[in-house]
């Protein structure tokens, strides 16, 4: 009956684990959708700023330029963090899976062992009444 338990606990331990793990991957989703519009309003904003021809001075096209580098180092930013959060995802994703393994075998030898007590009880159980016979 105790590994009964302990393999009843372990299951909930996984179980506990995996949605955890869940959550955390939603909300990496969640923050991989604002990188990304994020990357994408950059990268339109660096479009219009380029397709721009008319006229300028020289102190505006200076301020421009620094701008225009300022938001390719910022696209540049959210490029990186959008690959490490795909990183994390693949991680997270990998340990959802190895939870899943483990929650399937506790219940393999949850099962065995369910399987062993009830034969342990059917042989005393037929011992018993093979000595209650023969006190006859």
């Amino acid at each position: 009956m105790k590994k009964l338990k302990k393999f009843d606990l372990l299951q909930i331990k996984e179980k506990l684990k995996m949605q955890k793990s869940i959550c955390d991957l939603n909300g990496l989703e969640a923050y991989t959708e604002k990188c990304q519009k994020i990357s994408n309003e950059l990268q339109m904003l660096l479009e219009e700023y380029n397709s721009n021809v008319e006229k300028i001075g020289v102190n505006s096209f200076k301020t421009t330029r620094h701008l225009m580098h300022k938001m390719l180092d910022q696209k540049e930013v959210m490029l990186n963090r959008l690959e490490f959060l795909e990183n994390e995802k693949s991680v997270i994703l990998e340990e959802v899976t190895k939870s899943q393994v483990k929650r399937e075998i506790f219940i393999k030898k949850q099962a065995e062992v369910k399987k062993k007590l009830r034969s342990e009880r059917i042989n005393k159980n037929d011992d018993s009444s093979v000595i209650r016979s023969s006190h006859r």
